[in-house]
């Protein structure tokens, strides 16, 4: 056992308080956007975040201060007094932002972006959490400890046997470590293109600027040379004018195809989890992301005017 829990409970738990954690954040945002989205950094039915806050509360409380709990042996009763649910609302703000924080600074750290962004919101440390949500996540894990918790253990369902429970866990984590992998490989793909991006607009303002200096000093020359030295600065001028309408229009075929291969699969990729997280802030990139955004925004509407 691991902080009076068993393995078999710490699988299990965390599997079902990460896919409760995705069918809150899909409510939560269908009633904010008035649409459906599948909200979570992986393509799968889960908001691992969920998993490990509700984790870290049960471990505290189990192993720390048991009388708060309600796992197997507690349940929701009149004897629980004002002072029991304070203090478990403070453990639920603490640890439960404390993972928050953890996990939007390692997905920043490993992925160089921000996935979600509080810094509009008042109170928020680095906008990576605010005293909004955390006071959000402190009531909630009161909920889940006081009630959702031993309602779900009331169920025979819950009690499934080892034999057969350990099982059907080790697929469902074989689903969310492949899920895993392949995100990590969109995410990692939409980085190298963005970086590709920000090198062709470097090379398109390169070009541009190059030919603007280059036929403006071309045509100040002119002006104090003979007819003839004109016509070969405009000679000359022409042919660098076609050669660079050349380069960017090369330079320009390559940035759709960029912006085409990110903005590609709405359900499993790129395209995806920038519809998941609108507010997402690209570390380095972040004007290229915006504008990149703002054309998935314009597919995903014509997609749905055409569905409907």
């Amino acid at each position: 056992m691991i902080a009076g829990m068993t393995y078999y409970q710490i699988a299990s738990f965390f599997i079902i308080y990460s896919f409760i954690g995705w069918c809150v954040e899909v409510v939560y945002q269908a009633l904010k956007r008035g649409k459906v989205i599948n909200r979570g950094f992986l393509n799968g039915p889960v908001c691992p975040v969920y998993g490990f806050g509700v984790l870290a509360v049960f471990a505290f409380t189990k192993s720390v201060l048991p009388s708060l709990t309600a796992l197997s042996e507690s349940r929701m009763t009149g004897e629980d007094n004002l002072v029991d649910l304070l203090v478990l609302f403070l453990l639920g703000v603490l640890l439960a932002t404390s993972v928050e924080l953890i996990a939007g600074w390692l997905l920043d750290v490993c992925f160089h972006a921000r996935w979600w962004d509080y810094t509009q919101v008042p109170l928020n440390f680095h906008g990576y959490i605010c005293l909004r949500f955390s006071i959000i996540w402190g009531l909630a894990i009161v909920l889940v400890v006081k009630v959702v918790q031993p309602a779900m253990e009331s169920e025979s369902t819950f009690h499934m046997p080892e034999r057969y429970g350990w099982p059907l866990l080790a697929v469902l984590y074989a689903v969310y470590l492949a899920d895993f992998i392949v995100t990590v490989l969109i995410v990692a793909g939409m980085n190298r293109r963005l970086t590709e991006l920000d090198e062709i607009q470097k090379k398109m303002r390169i070009v541009s600027n190059g030919l603007s200096q280059t036929l403006g000093g071309n045509t100040l020359n002119t002006q104090q040379k003979i007819d003839e030295t004109r016509l070969q600065a405009h000679l000359a001028g022409k042919e660098l004018k076609d050669y660079s309408s050349e380069k960017l229009e090369d330079l320009r075929a390559r940035k759709a195809a960029l912006e085409k291969q990110i903005l590609s699969h709405p359900y499993f990729g790129s395209l995806r989890l920038l519809n998941a997280f609108p507010d997402l802030v690209h570390e380095k990139y972040d004007s290229i992301l915006k504008t990149v955004k703002q054309t998935g925004s314009a597919i995903l509407a014509g997609r749905g005017d055409s569905e409907e």
